[in-house]
């Protein structure tokens, strides 16, 4: 076989490739793994991708056609659809930080997702930061659809909802008693799944029901008991019945595996990643994500019950709340996908909104924390939501990534637990805790200063964290 260039591409950041000369087709898989580590400096690089997704086997050749290849750490095949070029018009690329700190690699990301074919317009906002594939904190529009886009955590979201009216204890909350009280929190919820979700219009049982459901997770999700540190617009504050010296709680969490299971099935049966208006893979998939998405909301819920419960114990008898005495003010859904009307280009288009860790600016109040030792906001959408893609941030963003924060001075664990705001962290996972730590993310006042010097919110209130609910060793609540 003469010599020949091939371009390597890392799977995860399609900024990032290099030129091979192969000289033979023998070993030729080995040679590319081996080199695309060296170059890229990634580790555990184990699958190539063909241009469409197709795994390149040990034992398979190289054909003169094939001139580009997607290296991969065994994550999904994220590149361009069989048959198709890299767009020669990419999308729009639109950038919302100017105070906020931008990592130059979520940037790349953003663009190199911006290139995929039918991607119109994609907006970072200014909690923008680089995640496994694809960046965090950014709004997709699109001509279809791609779920990895939307990622595995399908309906994560955050809601906010009334705890305790006004009183002398939450007026000075006792942040060690509350933390206290909130036992029992990762065990499997002892009452009735399928009635819970019945609630919500799902019938379908799935594996992460019994496990998962009312249960908060790991990473960046957390549930929180806060008060009102300041009212910024009154009228909005009224209109959602917030009162200064109330309780309220905060619950930041997702599918819990069930958005993963339906982007793996998703990825393993669809080789293609880009699902078309016109292919039959679009209504499955958008059937299952519906289905991800109010299981997400279901699972908000039951962990706000659970934690009502911890902390104002009702007797066995007592039937289960209704929907509306769960006291929610607001819900808002930051990982999904859905279909809307966007001037791009200069014209008005119907297209597939993917948000990737942005919350929506077309569903009213929403909120968006800070870190666990920070203040967190909630905002009102203003504007007309067209530069911003109709969304905002969703929190303040990671500053530095969870490996980062091991290299950081030890502090005991004392210090990781009671924040500079007074506040207490749940948390029994010594990574955790130290990968969650504040100085973790960005500032919030600066991603939220970003979004109003752009016209696309303003400040409603801003929450104080008394007790932030990480994970807690499982044992059986005592009441």
């Amino acid at each position: 076989m003469p010599s020949r260039v091939l371009t390597v591409i890392l799977n995860t950041n399609h900024s990032k490739k290099f030129a091979l000369l192969l000289q033979s087709t023998i070993g030729a898989r080995d040679l590319i793994l081996i080199n695309a580590g060296n170059k890229f400096r990634v580790k555990a690089l184990s699958l190539i991708y063909l241009q469409g997704g197709v795994v390149l086997s040990q034992d398979s050749d190289l054909t003169e056609s094939v001139t580009r290849v997607w290296v991969s750490k065994g994550e999904p095949y994220v590149g361009p659809p069989a048959n198709s070029s890299v767009s020669s018009n990419p999308g729009e690329v639109r950038i919302m930080a100017e105070k906020s700190y931008l990592d130059g690699s979520a940037v790349n990301q953003l663009r190199a997702v911006a290139a995929l074919p039918g991607v119109k317009l994609a907006v970072g906002m200014p909690d923008l930061h680089p995640g496994n594939r694809f960046p965090i904190g950014c709004a997709i529009a699109a001509e279809g659809v791609y779920p990895a886009l939307i990622g595995s955590d399908i309906g994560c979201g955050i809601a906010l909802y009334h705890f305790s009216p006004p009183s002398r204890s939450s007026q000075n909350p006792n942040a060690s008693r509350l933390a206290s009280l909130l036992v029992g929190l990762d065990d499997p919820w002892p009452g009735s799944v399928a009635e819970w979700l019945a609630r919500y219009g799902i019938e379908r049982r799935s594996e992460f029901d019994e496990e998962s459901l009312g249960t908060v997770g790991a990473g960046n999700h957390f549930a929180e008991i806060c008060t009102i540190e300041r009212i910024v617009d009154s009228e909005a504050a009224q209109t959602l019945d917030l009162q200064e010296g109330a309780l309220y709680l905060l619950v930041h969490t997702g599918s819990r595996g069930l958005g993963g299971s339906i982007l793996r099935s998703q990825t393993t049966s669809n080789a293609n990643p880009y699902i078309t208006n016109d292919s039959p893979a679009l209504n499955s998939y958008l059937e299952e994500h519906d289905h991800a998405v109010k299981w997400a909301v279901a699972n908000r819920d039951l962990v706000a019950h659970r934690i009502r419960e911890c902390v104002f114990p009702s007797s066995p008898e007592t039937p289960l709340p209704s929907l509306n005495d769960l006291g929610k003010i607001v819900d808002v859904t930051h990982n999904s996908v859905c279909k809307c009307e966007l001037t791009v280009e200069g014209e008005r288009q119907e297209l597939w909104l993917h948000r990737k860790g942005a919350a929506p600016a077309d569903r009213g109040i929403a909120p968006c924390p800070g870190s666990r030792g920070d203040f967190s906001w909630l905002l009102r959408p203003t504007g007309d939501g067209e530069y911003n893609a109709l969304s905002l941030a969703h929190g303040a963003g990671r500053r530095h990534g969870r490996q980062v924060l091991h290299t950081f001075p030890k502090l005991p664990k004392s210090d990781l637990t009671t924040t500079s705001l007074g506040s207490e962290v749940i948390c029994d996972n010594p990574d955790l805790l130290l990968e969650e730590r504040p100085e973790a993310y960005k500032d919030v006042q600066c991603v939220v200063d970003d979004m109003e010097e752009q016209g696309a919110c303003s400040g409603v209130a801003i929450l104080r964290p008394v007790v932030t609910y990480k994970v807690r060793e499982r044992r059986t609540a005592q009441r």
